[in-house]
């Protein structure tokens, strides 16, 4: 373990054994959330291709359920590299090294995917609330897909940087006297990095949380209000003849919950972001290593969390999903009408 955790003892570094011990057990959650959440956006897939990418809500949720089944596959490599329990110790690796390109930063990227596809999802429904009479024209089904297509390009092109000044190969380590496959820098490698850095990190995560939280509460103080206008006009007869049908404010309703679990699941790690611009230490090699190991931790397993769990929003909150659903499994020994 001593090649992974540091057995330095100072305010704010855990100690090396709990820290080991720690990520052991989140090891294993993540195993039972990727084998879950891989299912479930399979799932998602499947159903959502069923339905049709004539309506834009499917477009959207089907993009959403790729970057989750994305993020969460590396997660598995990532756990097998980062503690030696898994690989033993006669191994021609550093674990911890060769998971930085191979698992960390694909996991990552694509919860930066997800994150970005939330915030469009959101903001399409806003304007769905904005503009009900235009939305139609203005986000037709060819500008989603490109809108979606570029958030993938757009996203994955950021981690370009890295992988130009960082390579996986063998090299010496004077600690264990002998040469290793471990993680290779350019000598431009610290100066790209930290402008990469400052884009996929801050400006990326706070960018895309800041707006599935403002178009979240937009959200819901529209639904309010429009419940609140429905409660007054059902006593006189006239009945909810608003611009969103019952089909739009279930969408929206949904999407919104969805957006709920992002926000939740992804606070944790924009807290990690914001101590790790403030404090130098608290990196992969520096002072706070134990700590940020068990941050980043705890953070992966929210993120599994979140791209495994919207298969159970969309089955209890979207009657067309739980139908298709039960068809697909033969519920009951016959197809549902």
């Amino acid at each position: 373990m001593s090649s992974y955790f540091s057995n330095d003892t100072d305010i704010l570094i855990i100690d090396a054994t709990f820290t080991a011990d720690f990520i052991f057990g989140t090891i294993w959650i993540n195993f039972c959330l990727v084998f879950v959440g891989s299912v479930a956006n399979v799932i998602n897939c499947v159903i959502f291709s069923k339905h049709g990418f004539k309506d834009t809500v499917n477009i959207s949720l089907f993009a959403l359920a790729v970057s989750d089944l994305c993020s969460l596959l590396p997660l598995v490599w990532h756990g097998l590299l980062v503690d030696p329990r898994f690989l033993g110790t006669n191994v021609d690796f550093i674990g911890a090294e060769v998971q930085f390109l191979s698992a960390g930063w694909p996991h990552t990227i694509f919860t930066k995917v997800t994150s970005w596809v939330t915030a469009f999802i959101m903001f399409e429904r806003c304007l769905c609330i904005a503009i009900p009479l235009k939305v139609k024209t203005v986000l037709t089904t060819s500008r989603v897909k490109l809108c979606l297509v570029s958030i993938y390009v757009i996203v994955l092109a950021g981690v370009v940087p890295t992988y130009a000044t960082h390579s996986i190969g063998w090299k010496f380590y004077p600690e264990y006297n002998r040469s290793l496959v471990g993680l290779k820098l350019t000598e431009n490698s610290w100066e790209v990095t930290k402008i990469s850095n400052v884009i996929n990190n801050p400006l990326s995560s706070f960018s895309s949380f800041g707006l599935v939280l403002f178009c979240t509460v937009i959200i819901t103080i529209q639904l309010n209000r429009k419940t609140k206008w429905r409660e007054g006009t059902s006593t006189t007869g006239s009945g909810d003849k608003g611009s969103n049908s019952s089909k739009d404010r279930r969408a929206v309703k949904m999407v919104t919950v969805v957006s709920v679990i992002f926000l939740v699941s992804v606070t944790p790690s924009i807290i990690v972001v914001i101590v790790s611009v403030k404090e130098f230490e608290f990196t992969l090699t520096g002072k706070y290593r134990n700590l940020f190991y068990v941050a980043y931790s705890i953070t992966f397993v929210l993120e599994a969390l979140n791209s495994s769990v919207n298969i159970l929003v969309y089955y209890n909150m979207n009657s067309r999903y739980r139908k298709t659903f039960k068809n697909m499994f033969y519920f009951n020994g016959t197809k549902t009408v």
